[in-house]
């Protein structure tokens, strides 16, 4: 099916009618009945049939049109202002999108209602409406993270989600894994009970079934004894160690590293060359064998050991659960995020540490980035100052053994107006414009302010500019968007004076018969009265006029008698008498409209002057006949 765009929408620039929203007791149009049963009549036969108005039916088309034109270039409707709805907020219900705009030199923003019921002005108060999300994020705005009004999709999601994968992997690869211990790693414990998964290195065995990670380093399902030992690095071809075939878990035996010693000796005076023997000490000239009973005494330990600490070597197995490390806090939430205030007035923080678990724990600082607009206490109340204008950053601080971790809140400081003065005439005329005379107090208010107008058909207010575009009567307003604060003026617009311009000829019509023939024709012609425009006087019959009675009907005249199409009247109630086939003894007017069917025949209708009564009859046929009078 191929749509029609409204480009223009109906009758933008012709006449139209206001359409009321309640019943007319005419029973005209409404927007609540419709048209309604009049509109249905037999227009001939019923005083009360009403014809469809074209001003009434341009109204209500341009008001369809408008409407579907909003829903054609945008998508959603605008917003519904309380000048829109007879002076009401409209109380939208939650999920309802619509666009709004505060004024008209900005763009339009779409907006979702968050609550029921709700009546706020979107772009104010962010637990009311949120603005609308409508478009993708690319991948640099998902990596950013910055903005609040994005879709992430699926396909932006598994991109992030790689790139975070592959980054957590490279994180626990180069700073996690470094320490954690496998299954069979020795340390040194300093106490005399392992802790819960690990076992004393003292050569006892182990359940292969329940740990065969360990298993798979000691087959023997025992683990070594390193009691009392020392522990020497594995030589590995490094030549330091003599023994150096040696393999892991090898035990070498205690010794000392060769070395000599030498004592001093006397020779005695006696003649002799030298001793005989002294076992260890060769004594190289001629000697006498003697014998000695020299010796030693033990000093020392029972061991050769250098200065040392006891401590127990443990091994981890298979049932060694990782130790959590300190957790720390990661964020600081602050609400509200974001908001507009009052210059002036206070606004309460409140900062929610993350992970809750340990939130108890810490206590956050609270600071504000600009030091003019106003200050903030240590329990998070924000006091702005009155007069300045802009917008403020709070700061939530939480200080660490692991760093700081911060919150932030953006607050739109305005100052708001008081008072607003509306200067605009009583009355204007149709299609005049003005200037609205308007004041603002304070001067330096720096809150967004909204222009409306009750019905936009009768005038039109924008920016301050009144535009009267029809008649009738409709009231302006310009309200702060944020206080609230009023100023409304009732105009009734003036319909434009038609002044109708006639043929002004100097004596009569005469004067164009005293023309010749070839003038009296382009007279008939310019005219367009063909043969009237050279008679002297016009008849009611020679216009198609309905004759207006200028006296009143003679007593004995009888009804039946009436039937040339006119208006007439009786003023003597004495003469309006039964015998004269009048339907109620009383004074009144007289209708006759000619229906054409046989000579004569016509319908009559008379109204008693002194109530709203109507009765109604018809004659047709040949003779004539009337029908009885009926009331109406």
């Amino acid at each position: 099916m191929e749509q029609h765009f409204f480009r223009t929408p109906w009758a933008a620039n012709g006449d139209k009618a206001a359409i009321s929203e309640t019943n007319n007791p005419d029973g005209t149009v409404s927007f609540n009945e419709g048209w309604g049963l009049d509109y249905e009549k037999d227009m001939d036969a019923d005083a009360h049939a009403k014809a469809v108005e074209r001003d009434a039916m341009n109204g209500i088309l341009n008001a369809i049109t408008v409407a579907l034109r909003q829903y054609q270039t945008g998508a959603f409707p605008e917003f519904i202002t309380a000048a829109d709805n007879g002076g009401a907020a409209f109380a939208y219900g939650v999920g309802t999108v619509v666009r709004y705009r505060v004024t008209a030199d900005v763009a339009f923003k779409s907006y979702v209602s968050l609550v029921d019921g709700n009546t706020a002005v979107p772009g104010g108060d962010t637990t009311q409406w949120q603005e609308f999300i409508y478009a993708e994020a690319s991948d640099a705005d998902t990596a950013t993270g910055q903005s609040g009004v994005l879709i992430i999709t699926p396909r932006r999601l598994k991109k992030v989600t790689d790139e975070l994968q592959d980054k957590i992997e490279e994180s626990i690869n180069t700073s996690v894994t470094p320490f954690i211990l496998p299954v069979g790693a020795i340390v040194m414990w300093g106490a005399t009970v392992p802790p819960d998964g690990w076992i004393e290195v003292n050569g006892q065995a182990f359940n292969t079934a329940d740990n065969p990670e360990l298993f798979k380093l000691y087959p023997a399902g025992q683990v070594p004894d390193w009691r009392g030992r020392f522990v020497r690095a594995w030589d590995n071809g490094a030549g330091v160690d003599p023994d150096g075939g040696r393999g892991i878990g090898s035990e070498q035996f205690s010794a000392f590293e060769k070395h000599s010693h030498s004592a001093p000796l006397e020779r005695s005076n006696d003649g002799l060359t030298g001793p005989q023997v002294i076992r260890g000490v060769y004594w190289p000239g001629k000697y006498t064998r003697i014998t000695t009973n020299a010796g030693t005494s033990e000093e020392g330990a029972a061991e050769t050991r250098p200065r040392n600490i006891a401590a127990m070597y443990i091994i981890k197995t298979d049932q060694a659960e990782e130790q959590d490390g300190a957790e720390y806090p990661t964020a600081i939430v602050v609400s509200p995020a974001t908001g507009t205030i009052q210059a002036g007035s206070l606004r309460k923080f409140t900062g929610t540490i993350l992970p809750a678990s340990i939130a108890g724990g810490y206590v956050i600082t609270w600071s504000i980035a600009d030091a003019t607009l106003g200050s903030i206490d240590a329990s998070g109340m924000y006091t702005s100052t009155a007069g300045e204008a802009g917008e403020q950053t709070v700061i939530a601080t939480v200080k660490t053994d692991n760093g700081t971790v911060t919150g932030t809140a953006i607050v739109t400081q305005n100052i708001w107006l008081t008072k607003i003065g509306l200067v605009v005439p009583d009355k204007m005329n149709e299609g005049e414009s003005i200037t609205a005379g308007l004041t603002f107090t304070p001067t330096n208010y720096t809150e967004s302010v909204q222009y409306s107008s009750s019905d936009s058909s009768v005038l039109t207010f924008i920016e301050g500019d009144v535009e009267a575009r029809g008649a009738g009567t409709a009231t302006i307003s310009v309200t702060g968007v944020y206080s609230g604060v009023v100023a409304s003026k009732t105009i009734k617009v003036l319909p434009v004076e038609v002044v109708e311009e006639y043929l002004r000829i100097d004596a009569n019509l005469s004067e164009i018969a005293d023309a010749g023939e070839e003038d009296q024709q382009e007279a008939r012609d310019n005219l367009g009265l063909g043969k009237l425009a050279t008679k002297d006087s016009l008849e009611a019959a020679d216009v198609g006029a309905v004759p207006q009675a200028k006296d009143s009907l003679p007593a004995e005249t009888d009804l039946n008698s009436l039937t040339v199409p006119g208006d007439y009247f009786q003023n003597v109630s004495s003469s309006a008498t039964a015998e004269l086939n009048y339907p109620e003894e009383v004074a009144g007017a007289l209708r006759v409209v000619g229906t054409g069917v046989d000579e004569g025949a016509c319908r009559q209708f008379y109204w008693p002057y002194n109530s709203d009564k109507e009765y109604r009859r018809f004659a047709f046929g040949e003779p004539l006949e009337f029908s009885a009078w009926g009331e109406y």
